[in-house]
C-alpha cells in the first residue's frame, strides 16, 4: 500500500496508558506534601473533572495541574514533568477558545473522557483517562474529530440473549453471552475469539464493540454467536504469574473447549459450529483448527502471518509518523529497544518480562508458522481483511491469499475503507482519529460471513 502520509497534527502525549488486564488500579497514594491533600483536588463527575483539567491546561496553570487533580501513582510521577513536556506545544496551539461537549467511553477497567477543544491555531481532542477510583491515570491528545452521530446497534427484534458460564478444562469459568436469532432452532453458531490483550466479550476497544456488533448483525441473518470474556480479562493476575503462559493457554485451548461446549447446546446445530478469530485470534486459527475437528469451518478476520514481534515493529514505525515531541519519540525508541531483547531470549530468565510477556510466550510464537500449520485445514475457511488496517496490514492478507487462494475450501474478501476493527478508517491518519470515535462494524462484513455459512453443505 503506497500512500502519501498525511502529517501536520501536533502529536504529544503525557503518558501512554497500559490497558492491561494483568494490572490493578493503584490505591490512592497518601502524601504529606503541601497542597496535595485530597480535599484540595478538583471534584465532581468524570466529565466535570476532565473539563476542569482542560481549562487548567489551556490557562497554562501548571501548579494547579500538578497539585489540583487526583492522579494514580504512575501519573503522579508523570505530572511532575508537565510543564517541560507541554509548554512548547501549548504555545503552538494558541489560546483556548472553546470546550465542546465531552464524550465518555469505556476501555477495560478504564473510563476515557474525550473533550473536543478549539484552540486559536488548531483543534484537538483531549482524552482524560480515569481508573476505577476516578483518579486520572493518563492524558493523551488526538486529532479533533467531529462528534459522532453513529448510534450503537441494538439487539434485533425477536432475538434473545442468554448469559452463560462455561467451565474450561482446567476448572476456570469464563462468563459468556449466547445471542440467538429469531429463527427456528437449532441454528448455526459462530464462536468469537479475541485479539491481543485482556479483551472483554464484546471486544471493546475505545468504546467500540466489535464482537457485539457482529453478534447483533448476524442475529438479523439467522446466525447465533457466542462471545466470552477472555481468560486474561477474567484471571489477569493468574496469567501474569505463569511464566510458561503461551497463546495455547491465552486463546487456543479455551476456544477449543467452547467449541465442544457449544456443540452440545440444544439451541445450536452441532454440525454448524464455526470459529471466528480476530487479529491474534485469527493468527491462532490454524492451531485452533487442529484442536477442533468437530468444527464446521473457520473465519480469519485481520489475521497476521508475520511473527508478532516483527508486526509490532511495523506498527511502531507507522505510529512514529504522527509523533513530533521528544517524549513520544523516546517512548517509541524504548519500545523498539524492548523488542530487541527478543533476539536473546535464551539468555533471559524465565520470569523476565519482555514487551509484556515472558520468554516462553515469545519462544512459542516465534516457532509458530501459521501458513504452514494451516495446510492441515480441510474445512471451509473465510479470510476477511480491512484494506486500511495498519495493525495487520494488507500484505498479510495477500500472503494468505497467495498460499491458499486457489484452494476450493478457502474464500477471501478485503474491504476498501475499513480498519483493523472492520469499521471506517484511514491507513494514513493517526488511528486515534477513528478509534476514539463511535463506529460500528461494516454491514458487508457480516453479510459475507452469513453467505459463507449459508453455502456450506450442512445447510
Amino acid at each position: 500500500m503506497n500512500k502519501a502520509v498525511k502529517k501536520g497534527m501536533i502529536g504529544f502525549m503525557l503518558m501512554a496508558v497500559v490497558l492491561g488486564g494483568c494490572q490493578k488500579a493503584s490505591e490512592p497514594k497518601q502524601t504529606d506534601e503541601p497542597g496535595t491533600e485530597v480535599t484540595d483536588k478538583v471534584t465532581g463527575s468524570r466529565e466535570e473533572i476532565a473539563k476542569a483539567y482542560v481549562e487548567t491546561l489551556g490557562a497554562g496553570d501548571f501548579e494547579k495541574l500538578l497539585k489540583g487533580f487526583a492522579y494514580d501513582e504512575q501519573m503522579q510521577k508523570a505530572a511532575a514533568q508537565l510543564q517541560a513536556s507541554l509548554e512548547p506545544s501549548l504555545k503552538q496551539l494558541g489560546a483556548l477558545k472553546e470546550i465542546q461537549k465531552a464524550n465518555e467511553i469505556e476501555q477495560g477497567a478504564y473510563k476515557i473522557v474525550q473533550v473536543p477543544v478549539l484552540f486559536e491555531n488548531q483543534n484537538l481532542s483531549v482524552n482524560v483517562v480515569f481508573n476505577d477510583q476516578d483518579q486520572i491515570a493518563g492524558v493523551n491528545f488526538s486529532e479533533y474529530v467531529e462528534p459522532s452521530d453513529v448510534a450503537a446497534l441494538t439487539l434485533p427484534e425477536g432475538a434473545s440473549e442468554q448469559e452463560l458460564t462455561i467451565t474450561m478444562r482446567d476448572g476456570k469459568d469464563l462468563p459468556a453471552t449466547l445471542t440467538l436469532p429469531n429463527k427456528e432452532q437449532p441454528v448455526p453458531v459462530i464462536i468469537l475469539v479475541h485479539g491481543s490483550g485482556p479483551n472483554d466479550r464484546n471486544e471493546t476497544i475505545y468504546g467500540n464493540t466489535v464482537f457485539k456488533d457482529i453478534a447483533y448483525r448476524l442475529a438479523e441473518q439467522g446466525i447465533a454467536t457466542l462471545r466470552y470474556d477472555k481468560r486474561t480479562y477474567v484471571y489477569g493476575a493468574d496469567c501474569a504469574a505463569d511464566t510458561q503462559f503461551t497463546v495455547d493457554q491465552e486463546t487456543v485451548l479455551d476456544a477449543a473447549d467452547i467449541v465442544e461446549f457449544m456443540a452440545g447446546q440444544p439451541e445450536v446445530d452441532s454440525a454448524a459450529v464455526y470459529v471466528l478469530g480476530h487479529s491474534l485470534g485469527g493468527l491462532c486459527i490454524p492451531r485452533i483448527a487442529a484442536e477442533t475437528p468437530q468444527a464446521a469451518g473457520y473465519i480469519m478476520m485481520a489475521a497476521p502471518v508475520t511473527d508478532l514481534a516483527s508486526l509490532m515493529r511495523f506498527q511502531y514505525a507507522h505510529l512514529a509518523q504522527f509523533m513530533n515531541t521528544d517524549q513520544e519519540k523516546a517512548a517509541v525508541d524504548a519500545a523498539l529497544a524492548e523488542l530487541d531483547k527478543l533476539n536473546q531470549l535464551d539468555q533471559l530468565a524465565d520470569d523476565e518480562l519482555v514487551a509484556g510477556a515472558y520468554p516462553a510466550y515469545w519462544k512459542d510464537l516465534l516457532a509458530y508458522d501459521p501458513v504452514k500449520t494451516a495446510e492441515a485445514i480441510t474445512k471451509p475457511v473465510l479470510v476477511l481483511q480491512g484494506e486500511e488496517d495498519y495493525q495487520v496490514p494488507l500484505q498479510e492478507y495477500e500472503t494468505w491469499k497467495a498460499a491458499y487462494g486457489e484452494r476450493s475450501n478457502w474464500t477471501f474478501h478485503s474491504y476498501p475503507g475499513l480498519s483493523h476493527l472492520m469499521m471506517p478508517g484511514d491507513f494514513d491518519v493517526n488511528p486515534n482519529t477513528y478509534y476514539m470515535q463511535k463506529a460500528i462494524v461494516d454491514e458487508q462484513v457480516t453479510k459475507d460471513i452469513a453467505a459463507f455459512i449459508a453455502t456450506e453443505p450442512t445447510h
